[in-house]
């Protein structure tokens, strides 16, 4: 069997098919055909710039609809952020209010959630109460008469001459 084929219109008898390609004389469409075919490229290669065209038309529009939903994302994302922090800190001063913390509130309740808040507020009540270090007051000094004594400037007075006149 032979390696070319002659039905096959590519190659020519000596099985070159680069000689089919070139040789004038194999011309299966004519000259009309050829131009019809010229036609056909030319407008398919037109049709496929406008498609690609319209596709990126299509493609700017989409990034311009994702970025105006990336911008409502976003502001949403800053709304719901600034509403948690509105009602962290109205928790915070609820909680301070309660618990008679008027000093440094943001200081003294620094948790995230209710829970937490509540036991610093308690833990800083407790501590409050306590009498605070330093020097405590030495009783040995000052007056020492019996308070239920004195009682009217008069009283005072009278208590006085008798003690004189005594």
């Amino acid at each position: 069997m032979s390696d070319s084929n002659p039905a096959d219109p590519t190659t020519d008898p000596q099985g070159d098919p680069a000689a089919a390609a070139t040789d004038p004389s194999d011309k299966p469409l004519g000259e009309n055909g050829e131009k019809a075919l010229k036609a056909e490229r030319d407008a398919r290669a037109a049709a496929e710039k406008q498609a690609a065209a319209l596709q990126k038309q299509l493609d700017d529009i989409a990034a311009a609809n994702l970025s105006d939903l990336e911008k409502a994302q976003k502001a949403a994302a800053d709304a719901q952020a600034l509403a948690d922090k509105a009602t962290s800190e109205a928790l915070r001063y609820r909680i301070a209010a309660e618990k008679g913390i008027t000093d440094n509130v943001d200081l003294i309740l620094t948790g995230s959630d209710e829970e937490t808040m509540r036991k610093q507020a308690d833990l800083w009540a407790s501590r409050s109460t306590e009498q605070p270090p330093g020097p405590r007051p030495d009783l040995s000094q000052g007056a020492k008469g019996d308070p239920s004594d004195s009682g009217t400037p008069e009283q005072d007075f009278a208590n006085f001459l008798g003690a004189q006149l005594a």
